[in-house]
């Protein structure tokens, strides 16, 4: 595929622009050693690189030219909308000037246009000429970078690096700056052809944006641009018939064709710079990172898997369905155990509360007893509207029902309110398996107030909702201190479910509960109440139900009831407004 090396055009043999600025630079810094610090040595360069009038003679050796004495005259004027003065000569070499400050005002009388009084077509005509113009002037512009680089007079201000100077001076950013530097070089340097097609509005930045950065990366590839078949002519013509993404994807397999070795090579050190990091922040984690094509795209794969089709319902961004898609990742790997399955303690998620925490915690969530209405009928489950979450705290058993009393305290309230009032107690001594019941998340904020909050490993402190998520489905572990933190006693972990009651419940519900969700139950867990294990109720499979990750979370971060009804599970957000899948509405 490769053919000899053919000579570059006169004008791609010229110094380069860093060599001309190091000169330049020497030569400043001799005249500031010399006192002159208004006066500069001009070295010799190429006349066509300067906006001057006759045919400038060369100075002589070591002669100290006065800027003032340069035969450069700019007068400016203020173009409306520019953030700078666009300089401009009475000249004639300075005609391109003149042109381009003809352009300037020419896209200045379009300011006032009212764009939508346009016909339909007469829009999508006047983007495409919006494009060619774009297009001819990004050709321009590489054209003039290039020549400023060359010519060194940027350095004379005392600029570190002409990226620095362009910077600066057109108000962009050093990444933009930079990837017009480089692109200016590659189109003087390498691809004259990939020039003349960009200033004839025959491919767009994006389409040279890709030669730049797939079609130079080795000398062998270089080489290859200038065969007569398959160089830069044939990817210049593919370009003009390709959109950028589809073009990247060719030359990206040319250059593959063109240099099998250094794309080995190229894989062998991308694979060496992936990386992730996962770094605590206020509030939370911050991840960044950067993975090869092959890496990458698996598990681009598998966060799209995790997060499936969107439902109608769903107000999500991307981004976040990506976000949960990752969480759902990690979880499922936890929850299977496959990792360090013979360690004594597997990976997993741990968190630390006191058990007066966790008392707290049940005393403030609602009550499993199915409310009434204010006139007295228990409220219709199915309707659309019902249990609202503020019924859960008053309904009988709930933090603001009747406040318990001990019978064993002369009347004074319980101090930690599990004394049940003897509707709630009644109820539940009379519940069978089958009967009613309702499973709440919203939380009694005013008694959880001046408890100490649980804490992860790391001792990051846990909302009160995000521990009653976590106790929902986690194993419970007994730890007794002593004076000076002396362990005295450690008990077995334990579940309100047994691993059997779990398997029950996945058999009886199959897939995510929550209206609209159909995620399947390796990427659920149960949802129950507290309420049960705390006052020994009996553990039951009618008392949970299935749940996504997504959704678990979801249902204890905004308060929704879940009401057993007749066999059938009812959700209730905190107004008490039914909770449907629109989708089979």
């Amino acid at each position: 595929m490769t053919a000899p090396a053919r000579a570059m055009p006169p004008d791609a043999l010229r110094g380069s622009g860093v060599e001309h600025a190091a000169r330049v630079e020497m030569a400043r810094r001799r005249v500031l050693a010399c006192g002159w610090r208004h006066r500069v040595f001009l070295p010799d360069c190429d006349d066509g690189a300067r906006s001057t009038g006759a045919p400038r003679r060369a100075p002589a050796a070591g002669r100290r030219v006065c800027p003032a004495e340069l035969p450069v005259e700019r007068v400016t004027a203020p173009v409306r909308g520019a953030g700078r003065p666009v300089p401009s000569t009475s000249h004639a070499p300075s005609a391109p000037v003149d042109v381009l400050a003809g352009v300037v005002a020419s896209l200045d009388s379009l300011t006032d246009v009212a764009w939508h009084d346009l016909h339909g077509q007469a829009a999508h005509d006047a983007l495409d000429l919006v494009e060619q113009v774009e297009r001819r002037l990004a050709g321009v512009r590489s054209r003039v970078v290039a020549t400023v680089e060359a010519n060194g007079l940027w350095a004379v201000g005392g600029a570190r690096t002409f990226t620095a100077w362009l910077r600066n001076r057109t108000d962009t950013t050093a990444g933009a700056a930079s990837r017009q530097v480089r692109h200016a070089r590659a189109l003087r340097d390498h691809l004259p052809r990939t020039r003349q097609a960009l200033e004839t509005g025959r491919i767009g930045q994006e389409h040279v944006g890709v030669l730049v950065r797939e079609a130079l990366a080795t000398n062998a590839l270089r080489v290859q641009l200038l065969d007569a078949e398959l160089g830069e002519a044939f990817l210049v013509e593919q370009a003009g018939r390709m959109d950028a993404t589809t073009f990247t994807r060719l030359v990206k397999a040319w250059a593959i064709a063109a240099d099998p070795a250094g794309a080995d090579r190229a894989w062998r050190e991308s694979g060496a710079k992936e990386e992730l990091t996962l770094a605590r922040t206020l509030g939370g984690y911050h991840l960044a990172g950067w993975l090869d094509e092959v890496s990458g795209q698996a598990v681009e794969i598998a966060l799209r898997t995790h997060m499936g089709r969107k439902g109608k319902d769903d107000e999500r961004t991307a981004a976040q369905r990506r976000a949960a898609a990752l969480v759902a990742l990690a979880r499922q790997s936890l929850d299977a155990g496959m990792q360090q399955a013979h360690a004594r303690v597997r990976p997993h998620l741990t968190v630390t509360t006191s058990w007066e925490t966790l008392q707290a915690l049940v005393r403030a969530s609602g009550s499993v007893v199915p409310p009434t209405c204010p006139e007295g009928r228990p409220a219709g489950p199915g309707a659309a509207v019902g249990v609202t979450a503020q019924m859960t705290l008053e309904a009988p058993g709930g933090p603001r029902d009747s406040r318990p009393t001990d019978p064993q305290s002369d009347g004074v309230p319980h101090p930690t309110g599990f004394v049940l009032s003897e509707r709630a107690q009644a109820w539940m001594d009379a519940w069978r398996p089958g009967d009613d019941h309702v499973i709440p998340a919203e939380l009694d904020h005013e008694l959880l107030r001046g408890v100490e909050p649980a804490s992860l490993e790391g001792g990051t402190p846990l909302p009160p909702a995000v521990l009653a998520w976590l106790a929902c489905g986690s194993g419970l572990s007994r730890v007794v201190f002593g004076a000076e933190s002396t362990v005295l006693d450690v008990g077995r972990e334990k579940r309100l479910f047994t691993a059997h009651q779990v398997k029950a419940i996945i058999a009886r519900d199959r897939h995510c509960q929550v209206p609209g969700c159909d995620e399947p139950p390796g990427f659920g867990e149960v949802h129950h109440a507290l309420h049960w294990y705390q006052h020994h109720g009996p553990t039951d499979v009618d008392l949970g139900l299935l749940v996504c990750w997504f959704h678990h979370a979801w249902v204890h971060a905004h308060g929704v009831t879940v009401v057993r009804h007749g066999g059938r599970w009812f959700f209730y957000d905190r107004h008490g407004r039914l909770i449907t899948d629109r989708k089979r509405e």
